[in-house]
């Protein structure tokens, strides 16, 4: 067999009907990389058997594995492991690849960058203070779903680190790591991911993830203390209201603004607590 030159991850969650949109914009002739350069890697976290059937059924070309159920680090790194290629891209199950996309990443290898980002936009308009969209037009961060990564590095770092039990803050973390360690790192601007708008979890669901703050904070020994997180929370969710101001999600984002901070009041010093025993081991 030949052996790719890139390794596409896709992690996946219940969610069989964004993941086959992701999967149809990377089947062969799809993409302008010729697809024996690719290969395609689907690890799921489903409690359930459709998107395993769906991928069997509709994607053959595509490689599925059951990943960890310890959450999307761990489900990353396990489709990571089952990679040939020497370098590794990374996307969600819920984003839509551009044509170009894996040809985009093609000045990285040209360039011997160990780590770049994607071109991740939103071109579908946000309409409720309820949604998001990690766009990064820049290429300043690394988001999980639009990155390359040269294999050996990753393996090097030991992948994304799995002590970050929610989609948040892991990808920070790796990039952080790579920075440290002196990684060469270039900006990928023609490879381009389409991640339409999501909504949010509401109140303390949303909340929680703000622990992987905590806990990057004490990975990466930073000084964090409740006002600055909160700060951060209320301008980030107002500054979401003021922009996008619709009547009912207005109302319903300022009530979730408030539950959302009361969590972060009632739980911080846990968060912390449990974040230096996490880090001392």
């Amino acid at each position: 067999m030949t052996v790719p030159q890139i390794s596409v991850v896709i992690p996946t969650y219940q969610r069989p009907d964004t993941l086959a949109q992701c999967l149809d914009r990377l089947a062969p002739g799809m993409q302008s990389l010729d697809a024996a350069r690719y290969e395609v890697i689907v690890s799921d976290d489903s409690t359930d058997e459709t998107s395993r059937r769906m991928v069997a059924d509709r994607y053959p070309w595509a490689q599925w594995t059951a990943g960890p159920r310890r959450g999307p680090s761990a489900n990353r790194n396990a489709g990571a492991r089952l990679a040939r290629a020497s370098y590794l891209v990374f996307t969600d199950d819920d984003c839509l690849p551009d044509p170009n996309w894996l040809s985009g990443f093609l000045v990285a290898v040209a360039h011997g960058w160990d780590i770049s980002p994607g071109r991740t936009v939103c071109r579908q308009p946000w309409t409720s203070p309820l949604q998001i969209s990690p766009v990064n037009e820049a290429g300043a961060w690394i988001w999980s779903c639009n990155f390359l990564m040269r294999r050996s590095a990753f393996e090097q770092f030991g992948g994304f680190d799995e002590r970050f039990p929610h989609a948040h803050m892991e990808d920070f973390d790796l990039q952080q790591r790579a920075r440290d360690g002196g990684l060469v790192e270039g900006f990928s601007s023609e490879a381009i991911v389409d991640h339409p708008p999501r909504r949010l979890a509401w109140g303390g669901a949303l909340a929680r993830q703000h622990y992987a703050v905590v806990l990057y904070s004490a990975i990466h020994r930073e000084t964090l203390s409740l006002t600055v997180l909160l700060r951060r929370v209320v301008l980030t969710r107002l500054r979401a209201i003021r922009e996008r101001p619709v009547l009912v999600d207005s109302c319903s984002a300022l009530a979730s603004l408030v539950a959302e901070s009361w969590h972060i009041l009632w739980h911080f010093r846990a968060w912390q607590r449990q974040a230096q025993r996490v880090v001392r081991g």
